[in-house]
């Protein structure tokens, strides 16, 4: 688990259970030493939120406190953003940094990501699910809407769970796939007692800002005008750690891994051209084209 991965982990955790676990716990439950988990908290600390321990010394953080801070926080003009993020440019490599520091400007509206993930009976969904991993416990996922119309029980291995993404990678034990969940959709989760029984079978997709899973992916590179800008970011908010403010004002470069067919981005790009330039690659230009080429196409027809 990369390092700024793991800073955002932490602080849900400790919103989830305040005052429940210490330093030492918190390196256990991660599976790293106590030093790494006094650095993630410097991180947390060092964009402002307020951080504390008990005498017992349990960790937490105020959710009522910090909502109001990190919507202050979201107000601020990007430079005004750059200006009180230094202390975490400060701490951590540049690319960690704007990485942090834009997770957590969002982190706190998590609603845009369709988990109300800070809501308790979501929390403790995410950490039901993390902690049948951790043990590789078979879970039934209850209630399961899916796209088929239907409502049931799913009994599955979850092996990837990605809040930012709403999504669960795990092992259909009925179907014998390696599966996507919405973590919306889950009722609640019920652990079992049986351990994995297909863990040879699962297979781990890349998911890309997009929500599209495609093991083969490209880079490609866009460069946005601000209206393009909120328009990836309000809709994909995991977008926000792959943008950087661009040489000419007000202008944004997104470069990004994505699914080798484009789709997502596309849809993307086709309702925001006029605010959006393509850089790279060729084959995502020729895609643009023809996908417009067939648009024209289709109203001569009409």
């Amino acid at each position: 688990m990369l390092a700024r991965e793991r800073n955002i982990l932490v602080l849900l955790r400790i919103l989830a259970y305040p005052y429940r676990y210490t330093k030492k716990e918190l390196a256990k439950h991660f599976e790293v030493s106590k030093d790494t988990i006094k650095d993630d908290i410097q991180a947390i600390i060092n964009v402002g939120i307020h951080f504390e321990q008990d005498s017992k010394y349990r960790c937490a953080v105020i959710p009522d406190q910090q909502f109001k801070e990190l919507k202050h926080l979201q107000s601020l003009t990007i430079e005004e953003r750059t200006i009180i993020g230094n202390a975490v440019d400060r701490s951590c490599s540049s690319k960690d940094a704007l990485y942090l520091k834009n997770k957590l400007a969002s982190l706190y509206n998590f609603q845009k990501l369709g988990i109300r993930a800070l809501r308790r009976p979501a929390l403790e969904r995410i950490d039901a699910l993390e902690n049948a991993k951790k043990q590789k416990l078979q879970v039934v996922l209850a209630n399961y809407k899916s796209n088929s119309n239907s409502i049931k029980d799913r009994l599955v291995e979850p092996f990837l769970v990605d809040p930012e993404l709403d999504t669960l990678q795990a092992y259909d034990a009925e179907s014998k796939k390696t599966r996507h969940f919405k973590l919306n959709r889950i009722e609640r989760v019920i652990l079992t007692d049986t351990k994995w029984q297909f863990e040879k079978q699962h297979e781990h997709k890349y998911t890309d800002v997009f929500r599209i899973s495609d093991n083969n992916q490209i880079v490609i590179h866009l460069r946005l005008q601000v209206y393009a800008y909120n328009a990836l970011t309000e809709t994909y908010p995991k977008a926000l750690s792959e943008v950087i403010p661009a040489a000419s004002p007000n202008t944004f470069d997104f470069e990004t891994k994505v699914n080798h067919q484009f789709l997502g981005l596309m849809n993307f790009i086709m309702g925001n051209f006029e605010h959006i330039e393509v850089i790279a690659p060729e084959e995502l230009k020729e895609k643009i084209k023809e996908k417009a080429s067939a648009i024209l196409e289709k109203i001569k027809k009409e």
